[in-house]
């Protein structure tokens, strides 16, 4: 297994809940555990995070106006 797919794998399992909003990329861009060692290098989303997904965890969405869309996804990657 390749590095990449190693810290993806570990993100993943500590943060992503299938039953809450957002795809698992965007559940780890989300992740607030700064003081995690892979925090820097943790997996992005492919495509903007939807704003009622920002919204559902308590997102400021001025901080992270980058990653927003007004499509909304239903899918998980």
């Amino acid at each position: 297994m390749s590095f990449r797919k190693r810290i993806d794998k570990n993100c993943r399992d500590c943060t992503y809940d299938s039953v809450s909003p957002g795809t698992w990329r965007q559940q780890v861009a989300l992740c607030n555990v700064k003081s995690c060692s892979f925090w820097e290098i943790r997996a992005k989303p492919t495509s903007p995070i939807p704003k009622s997904t920002l919204l559902w965890y308590g997102v400021d969405l001025a901080e992270f106006q980058p990653l927003t869309t007004d499509v909304e996804s239903t899918g998980h990657e």
